[in-house]
């Protein structure tokens, strides 16, 4: 049998899965995207990095690639869990010309990449060259793999970089390789007229802040943990997501105590991670045959995920907002030693 005809194990494994109702159901519902109001600011700092990107070097000439001024940056930043990636996704996915934006031959301007872990600047222009559909195998210096990296997205008119994780390049690095770093992405804005975004935690803000030129062609968005303010966007998610499952969320999400507080704290304070205790809540719920999406099922689902016990499970304990729900285990207190027989009898 040729490797063409062997049959292909995630389909077959897909099928097998995709017989149960509650399966196809989840699946629907993993790919539904919570929209939140930092979705319109999101794509309020996006244009105006693109409309900063095409205006024109010399405005006697019609606009177009050859003719764009110096290019500027965007950081991102956020802990993990906020739904950075994916909302960067959703709106390159849905912009009428940034779309395609995975595909190299594609029209669109922008190519993304996500650093991998961990990484350095040779990775880094190894894998911004493989997404560019142009695979380097041979060793060679850092300093030439990104002349090929200039000169590809040159090449294929790709004026628009996206590194999501960039903190995988920064983390580690001297202040030499800082610089080096810092010193390729200001030629990629200067020399190349190359727009910048970048997607990151927090971590990389002392990368960004060493170097005041880059720091200053650098806006900034963050996306923030879930705030008292923030939490009626998380309800609204609960109910659209419980909605589209086919379930109703039962009043005692909003009778029971700080049930949306409890939930932000459960995942950790990211719209994200909680959003993922949500659905497995809602699969808990399908699987066990009920029509109502209640705190039960969310308890439940944390204790799957979390393998917490119950006195340490956000939805059931009275101290809900004093437990550390990204620490599996926590140290318990030893108790001193009994002192020696011997040493009591000093003492008396």
């Amino acid at each position: 049998m040729t490797t063409s005809s062997k049959p292909d194990a995630a389909a077959l494994l897909f099928e097998q899965h995709s017989r149960s109702e509650t399966y196809s159901v989840m699946e629907k519902l993993r790919a539904q995207y919570a929209r939140t109001p930092r979705d319109a600011v999101l794509a309020e700092r996006f244009e105006k990095l693109i409309g900063a990107a095409v205006q024109r070097h010399d405005v006697t000439r019609p606009a177009g690639f050859d003719n764009r001024g110096v290019g500027s940056g965007l950081a991102i930043i956020g802990p993990t869990g906020v739904g950075k990636s994916r909302a960067i996704r959703r709106f390159l996915s849905r912009h009428v010309v940034l779309a395609g934006y995975d595909d190299p031959t594609s029209p669109s301007p922008l190519i993304s990449v996500s650093a991998p872990s961990p990484c350095t600047s040779m990775q880094l222009a190894r894998a911004i060259l493989r997404r560019s559909g142009y695979p380097i195998e041979r060793d060679l210096p850092a300093h030439r793999l990104w002349e090929m990296v200039w000169e590809r997205l040159d090449l294929i008119k790709k004026f628009v970089l996206h590194i999501d994780e960039l903190q995988h390049v920064t983390q580690h690095l001297s202040e030499k390789d800082m610089q080096e770093v810092v010193n390729l992405l200001k030629h990629a804005m200067e020399a190349r007229r190359i727009s910048i975004v970048i997607s990151a935690v927090d971590t990389v803000l002392p990368f960004l802040q060493f170097d005041p030129q880059l720091f200053r062609r650098f806006d900034f968005m963050e996306f923030e943990k879930i705030s008292p303010d923030t939490l009626g966007d998380l309800r609204c998610a609960v109910h659209d997501f419980a909605k589209s499952a086919g379930v109703t969320a039962d009043e005692s999400l909003e009778t029971h105590r700080d049930f949306y507080s409890r939930l932000a704290h459960a995942g950790l304070g990211a719209f994200g991670y909680s959003i993922v205790l949500t659905h497995l809540a809602i699969e808990r719920c399908l699987k066990s045959g009920d029509d109502k999406l209640t705190v039960e099922h969310f308890t439940g689902a944390f204790a799957q995920k979390s393998a917490f016990s119950l006195d340490r499970n956000p939805f059931k304990a009275e101290r809900w907002h004093e437990i550390d729900c990204s620490a599996l285990f926590v140290e318990k207190q030893i108790a001193p030693p009994e002192p020696s027989v011997k040493n009591r009898r000093k003492k008396r």
